[in-house]
């Protein structure tokens, strides 16, 4: 907003926490942790935009975004209302990651109203909510993990409405409070529910400014630039943003789970609940895919000889690429072994040649303690729970991080400023994204962030748009015909070559028109 213009004051402000001036981090004692102790009287806080934004509309059409900015740049909100749902969701196969098998869950939608520019604009979102993979404490089963990240988003919808600012204070501000409200929750699932009402944000204020994430993303309608963390520059922030390009084709990566069948011969009948893939060797030759990301279990052993298998089927596929992920689950000298082992067993030398990276092999609660230098590229996944935790990793020797939008959106656009500055890994992962408005947001923040190929098979283990109305399967058809295909009634995935053509993700909003879905209930 211009230096001249007082902020106007809405019900329910938030007051600014105490940040270092010229775009250094908050002083310590403003850790989201803290942040209870430094409300106001009111307990409440809000969101300031600042006023030394620079001017111009950043190349938006004239009408849109430009209509929406207050002193260039960033566009200011104020958060209205918010709502949200859940709608279960049933594996048609079983999958296993970790130590959790996962055959049913249900995902969370989100409902919010924003005013900007003097009007009101409603966005939309939707995450999956996957059982111990956010909080993996043995004292808490598959559905306590669930119950758990519903109440971070029960936190989020009550603590939202009359935020003001930037969308980027916004969401940190809403993130301090739900962490403050919930203490005992890890920071990765206590984000989760700030992370599905960033995400309906976003969309509510792409949808004002009549623009399509990229652009947004690309011309900072979010206010990214004058808050930076200390270890991001304007400049390299700038040359960021400005690389981003309208959504095309995205590769994707199959997901080959511990005790996913690889060869269709050996899988019986009864464990076929309909016409689509179920074996590796089938997902192949239905998909064209080449792309692989193969899980681990932690045992160098079983995860040698799984690996020795599965190269057979892929091992000769032109453009093979292949990466890892334990998913937390090694100790150090147990993964030394594993990877002496992949470098010397010469039936691996075509998964080994293939092998971008490796995910998170070892506990988020000790992954970032000590200096790591292994052989192959290790990045976060389970640690990247902060802005802080991927500068962090890097300090240490990691090569990259995971982006999820389930994390946040905003903080991906900064870690691809990150990466990008660092000639680190920037990687697409999360599985567990179910096709429709999940698949489409994520993927449009994938394809912004220029990741190379994204880890995509939700559609695989829970297959088609489930507990979408006929109305909306009929809206995600029709508008995006180049994403889905319709077969035998079933909307699935139109992929083709291993990879989707996504041009319709380009719509104003979050990569889709949400006021043409069916209101919230």
């Amino acid at each position: 907003m211009g230096a001249s213009r007082r902020h106007r004051s809405y019900p329910r402000e938030r007051h600014e926490p105490r940040r270092a001036r010229d775009g250094r981090r908050p002083l310590p004692g403003d850790h989201p942790r803290a942040h209870r102790s430094r409300l106001d009287g009111s307990g409440r806080r809000r969101a300031l935009p600042h006023p030394d934004r620079r001017t111009g509309d950043g190349g938006c059409r004239r009408g849109d975004a430009a209509g929406l900015r207050e002193g260039g740049g960033m566009t200011a909100l104020r958060l209205v209302e918010a709502r949200w749902a859940e709608r279960p969701v049933r594996m048609r196969l079983p999958f296993q990651f970790g130590s959790t098998e996962v055959r049913e869950t249900a995902e969370a939608h989100a409902s919010v109203t924003i005013e900007v520019g003097g009007k009101r604009e409603t966005g939309r979102s939707a995450q999956l909510m996957v059982p111990r993979w956010f909080d993996k404490r043995a004292s808490m089963s598959n559905a306590d993990t669930i119950d758990e990240l519903r109440t971070t988003v029960r936190t989020a919808v009550e603590k939202a409405p009359g935020l003001t600012g930037p969308a980027v204070a916004v969401s940190r501000d809403l993130r301090a409070e739900v962490a403050a409200a919930l203490p005992d929750v890890p920071g990765l699932a206590a984000g989760f529910g700030p992370a599905l009402l960033e995400m309906a944000v976003i969309d509510a204020l792409c949808s004002a400014a009549k623009v399509p994430f990229w652009r947004a993303a690309r011309d900072d309608l979010f206010g990214l630039a004058k808050d930076l963390p200390s270890d991001l520059n304007a400049e390299a922030l700038s040359t960021s943003l400005s690389r981003i390009e309208a959504p095309r084709r995205i590769s994707l990566r199959h997901t080959i789970g511990f005790d996913a069948p690889l060869r269709g011969q050996d899988v019986s009948a009864e464990a076929r609940p309909d016409d689509l893939p179920v074996a590796l060797d089938e997902v192949i030759a239905r998909t064209g895919i080449s792309g692989f990301k193969i899980k681990l279990k932690g045992d160098p052993a079983a995860d040698l000889a799984r690996l020795r298998d599965i190269s057979g089927i892929v091992g000769g596929l032109p453009g093979l690429t292949v990466t890892l992920d334990a998913n937390e689950q090694y100790a150090t000298d147990a993964f030394a072994a594993f990877l002496d082992g992949l470098e010397k067993d010469a039936a691996l030398a075509p998964i080994r040649a293939a092998t971008r990276f490796v995910e998170q092999p070892f506990p988020r609660e000790t992954a970032l303690t000590e200096r790591v230098s292994p052989p192959l590229p290790l990045i976060i996944d389970e640690s990247d729970d902060s802005e802080e935790a991927f500068p962090r990793a890097l300090e240490l020797g990691w090569s990259g991080t995971s982006i999820k939008s389930c994390k946040g959106v905003l903080r991906a656009l900064l870690n691809k400023a990150r990466a990008e500055a660092a000639g680190a890994v920037l990687s697409g992962e999360d599985l567990t994204c179910q096709p429709g408005l999940c698949w489409q947001q994520d993927t449009a923040m994938m394809s912004a962030c220029g990741v190379r190929d994204v880890e995509r098979n939700g559609h695989h283990f829970a297959g088609g748009l489930q507990s979408t109305s006929p109305e909306e399967r009929r809206h995600f058809a029709e508008a995006h015909p180049d994403i889905y295909l319709v077969a035998n009634d079933a909307t699935g995935l139109r992929i083709q070559e291993g990879a989707i053509d996504i041009q319709s993700l380009g719509v104003s909003g979050f990569g889709c028109e949400t006021i043409n879905l069916p209101p919230l209930t």
